[in-house]
């Protein structure tokens, strides 16, 4: 059935209007710059951050352990089952914090959890006390180069 779309009385059949339709989404997609179509599938920030994420809970875990090892075995027994947890988490937290995102979401992703980070009683030493600004300052300042450049 063709269908009227102007006063000019030009028709358009379904089947011409549907290749008219992805012949411009088509051209569309050829107009974009490669860098926005061929994004990475997950971004170095999320993974960093679920590497902080199963470290931290690996160092908790370790804690609670040390705990229980202290109350059975007395005060100041067993700090050497935190130890490497503890060091593990301070790795992934370090990379973390270094790096820079390559998108605004992962830019805005990384901001999210330090905010997440800052707002929770047993992270929020992290980032009130920990970083140091240089390589915080010099993550973030990279990280807008990369955005800006895309």
């Amino acid at each position: 059935m063709a269908q009227v779309i102007s006063e000019n009385s030009i028709t358009l059949s379904p089947t011409r209007r549907r290749f008219l339709t992805v012949a411009a989404a088509g051209a569309t997609a050829l107009a974009l710059p490669p860098s926005t179509a061929a994004a990475p599938a997950v971004d170095p920030i999320i993974n960093l951050i679920e590497a902080h994420r199963k470290a931290h809970a690996a160092h908790m875990a370790s804690l609670e352990l040390q705990n229980r090892f202290q109350r059975r075995y007395g005060a100041g027994q067993g700090s050497w089952v935190s130890t490497k947890p503890c060091h593990d988490e301070n790795e992934a937290f370090e990379a973390f914090i270094a790096a820079p995102a390559t998108t605004l979401p992962s830019l805005l992703a990384k901001l999210d959890y330090m905010e997440e980070l800052s707002s929770e009683f047993e992270t929020e030493w992290m980032i009130e006390e920990r970083p140091d600004p240089g390589v915080l300052f010099r993550s973030f300042a990279e990280s807008i180069a990369n955005i800006s450049a895309v």
